[in-house]
């Protein structure tokens, strides 16, 4: 990804899997932007316009909606957040759809979430449901 798109979703996703004890870890954030550009150097150009145009408009329409000026990964993580949920409540804010799905698929399948999430347990790295031997067993029934 180049520096202003990395830059981009770093914020982006930064305020979207934040909570109130802020950001995920750094690691998570870079593991999640790896991933990314993963995704999109196999998804394909229509993807990655989607991905471009989400980020440009977030990065660019949202600040000003709560007072501050752009891009949004110059505001804190909290700012971000509120300047977001204002977007979303806009006709601009269908682009942030796409955008948060792409990144919810992927943030989702880090080790660390899915044990956070009860999905997995230590040592796991996938859902039961997903690993061979319980998908061969479920078809052999």
């Amino acid at each position: 990804m180049k520096i202003a798109l990395s830059r981009d979703a770093r914020a982006f996703a930064e305020a979207l899997f934040s909570d109130e004890s802020g950001a995920p870890p750094a690691e998570r954030i870079e593991w999640l932007l790896r991933e990314l550009a993963d995704f999109v150097s196999h998804a394909g150009a229509r993807t990655e316009l989607i991905l471009r145009g989400g980020l440009m408009t977030a990065s660019w329409l949202a600040p000003p909606l709560i007072g501050r000026a752009p891009p949004l990964a110059n505001l804190s993580v909290a700012d971000r957040c509120r300047a977001l949920e204002k977007l979303e409540h806009t006709p601009a804010g269908l682009p942030l759809l796409a955008l948060k799905a792409m990144l919810c698929i992927i943030y989702y399948e880090h080790p660390d979430v899915l044990r956070a999430s009860g999905i997995t347990t230590t040592g796991e790295q996938a859902p039961a449901c997903m690993t061979i031997e319980q998908r061969d067993a479920a078809v052999a029934r």
